[in-house]
């Protein structure tokens, strides 16, 4: 199943947009100045903060100039993500090995702008779970 999910945005806060597949997003700044898009995955607690503690970026600061749009077509990593198999773990660099701290079940898609900007996010999505 495809659906899009249609977003304003405005300001610096993440937005949670939950866990199903992204195929591909389109960005476009409706400000009167160019903006910069970030897309993490990160713990559901950031929603609605601007902190990025513990959150990894997929993409950061993507510049947006004034009256343009960002296209981004998903590499298949990203669609992925809502199979019922699927595992998002976080691993923590300790000596040589990585270890193993945490699983997908406290992760989350997380969308922001820069600071004082706004933009409306188009979301094209696969999968059939929709977890928030």
């Amino acid at each position: 199943m495809k659906k899009l999910d249609i977003i304003s945005l405005s300001g610096d806060n993440l937005k949670d947009i939950g866990i199903l597949g992204i195929d591909g997003l389109i960005v476009s700044n409706t400000d009167t100045e160019d903006i910069s898009f970030s897309l993490l995955i990160g713990s559901k607690k950031l929603h609605d903060t601007t902190s990025t503690t513990g959150a990894f970026f997929i993409l950061k600061n993507i510049p947006v100039p004034v009256g343009s749009s960002f296209v981004w077509d998903d590499n298949g990593v990203l669609t992925e993500t809502s199979g019922v198999k699927t595992t998002i773990r976080k691993y923590q660099n300790i000596g040589s090995r990585p270890k193993f701290i945490e699983n997908n079940s406290k992760f989350t898609f997380l969308i922001a702008l820069g600071s004082g900007h706004t933009a409306d996010v188009v979301l094209k999505r696969v999968g059939n779970i929709y977890r928030s």
